[in-house]
């Protein structure tokens, strides 16, 4: 809970409890005025939220009752009574609350300040496959965070520009009321804008969400590759993504037409549509890439100037992954490459003739080991001509790999996320997603791969043929 909710919480515990405690009300209209100061106050602060609304009605109730109540004695029994279930209703008030927190990210660990910009790119030589009308030029929304210079106007933005479009979108897609996630609108980023680039030159890193996520699905992933010294690069996967709003204000939602119900089709059916996304997906990436390569002509003008083109990396979870790896099998400019539960069974025949030449790193949950997937991203990485870290972790589900353990401590319970608890799995995969990096990017040394150990992580390493 935020510090203006727990003052609500306190003040209602006091006026609860007073009665309970000295056997006598509070001279009439002290506790109601409190009641009615510590709601504006969390009004005023913080803002409303339906989950806080049973501690609201609880304050309306104390305060109406101190105003109503004639007789300011309590009796024994009635002082017991109230204690009892007092109490109860109290805990039954804050559940809500604490079941579903203000989501709040963790401070990135590295030394610089991250500045946040977007972009949309048109890439006219591709055609849209998807939507109500394919066909025309396939359009990206992509998110850039990079080591910045504040500014007197920079200011902290939110842990998505379009959570108005998103946040709705998740719900429905997790089967909740749209409104269901809309507390999410006070979780803050630590990324700021405006903001200038740092001067120097940067590793620049790609970034590619699954199927039905969004470009700041892993927002403090972003955020921690930045402050340590990385150009990051996120695209909303126009149509794979659950929602994206275009500069002109346009809001795409989801295809679902784009991987249909495995229920639904034909094995055929669906097996094309898998390769089709996949293919989409990587697609992107090397749009970015290409309009990197076009310079202050391009659409990353703003930071093109210290984007060092020789050291690219890519990343990505499920159906992003499983893009960055097709992308890194066949694209020369891609130096590194890691996958969060990489989805590879969409890659085609022609893909996977192609052996791993660049350093990778495979992260796999609980249900993405011993399966077919697996099996097939084994072999990718039997045949890699480059070390390859292939890495468990033991209790972590997919949506851990996401901003996902931040939304409810008891997510695991529901089945949202494995039941590693957020403050111990997110610094197990941030361990490893910046210590891939650094050693294969800026060859700062294999430390943070080969000795930090936790007890939950299996890490094998495979040795390149040959």
């Amino acid at each position: 809970m935020r510090q203006f909710e727990l003052i609500l919480f306190f003040a209602c515990i006091f006026a609860l409890g007073w009665p309970v405690v000295f056997g006598t009300r509070p001279r009439r209209g002290l506790v109601a005025g409190l009641l009615v100061i510590a709601v504006g106050l969390q009004f005023q602060f913080e803002g409303f939220r339906w989950q806080m609304v049973p501690l609201y009605l609880t304050a309306i109730g104390l305060a109406i009752g101190d105003v109503f109540f004639l007789e300011r004695r309590v009796e024994w029994s009635n002082r017991i009574t109230r204690g009892l279930l007092g109490m109860l209703g109290l805990v039954a008030a804050v559940a809500l609350p604490l079941i579903l927190p203000v989501p709040e990210l963790p401070v990135p660990s590295g030394p610089e300040a991250v500045g946040t910009t977007s972009v949309q790119i048109i890439d006219r030589s591709r055609d849209e496959l998807y939507g109500p009308r394919p066909g025309g030029p396939r359009e990206l929304m992509a998110q850039v965070w990079y080591p910045a210079e504040l500014l007197d106007e920079s200011t902290v933005t939110q842990w998505s520009e379009d959570w108005d479009v998103v946040a709705p979108a998740m719900a429905r897609d997790l089967g909740f009321p749209s409104w269901f996630l809309n507390h999410t609108r006070y979780t803050d980023s630590h990324s700021s804008r405006p903001a200038t680039l740092a001067d120097g030159s940067y590793p620049v890193i790609i970034y590619s969400h699954g199927w039905t996520g969004f470009r700041t699905v892993a927002v403090n992933q972003m955020e921690l590759l930045a402050s340590n010294g990385f150009i990051v690069i996120a695209p909303d996967h126009t149509y794979g993504s659950v929602a994206v709003r275009f500069d002109d204000g346009d809001v795409v939602l989801n295809d679902p037409n784009a991987l249909p119900d495995e229920e639904t089709v034909d094995a055929e059916a669906y097996a094309e549509a898998s390769t089709a996304l996949v293919d989409t997906y990587a697609a992107d990436i090397v749009s970015i890439l290409d309009e990197l390569e076009s310079g202050e002509a391009g659409a990353f003008s703003e930071i093109v100037a210290g984007v060092d083109l020789n050291l690219i990396g890519v990343f990505g979870h499920s159906t992003g992954g499983g893009a960055a790896i097709k992308v890194c099998l066949t694209d020369d400019r891609c130096d590194a490459v890691l996958g969060m539960d990489p989805w590879v069974e969409p890659l085609v025949e022609r893909d996977l003739r192609n052996n791993m030449t660049r350093p990778a790193l495979y992260m796999r949950s609980d249900g993405w080991r011993d399966t077919p997937n697996d099996a097939l991203l084994r072999g990718i990485a039997a045949r890699a001509e480059e070390i390859t870290y292939w890495l468990s972790i033991e209790g972590a589900a997919h949506n851990d790999f996401t901003v996902a353990p931040f939304f409810s401590p008891v997510g695991g319970q529901f089945g949202l996320v494995g039941s590693i608890p957020a403050g111990r799995v997110v610094p197990i995969v941030d361990n490893y997603l910046l210590g891939f990096f650094d050693v294969f990017l800026l060859g700062t040394g294999p430390a943070a791969l080969d000795s930090v150990t936790f007890d939950e992580v299996g890490v094998v390493v495979i040795e390149p043929t040959g």
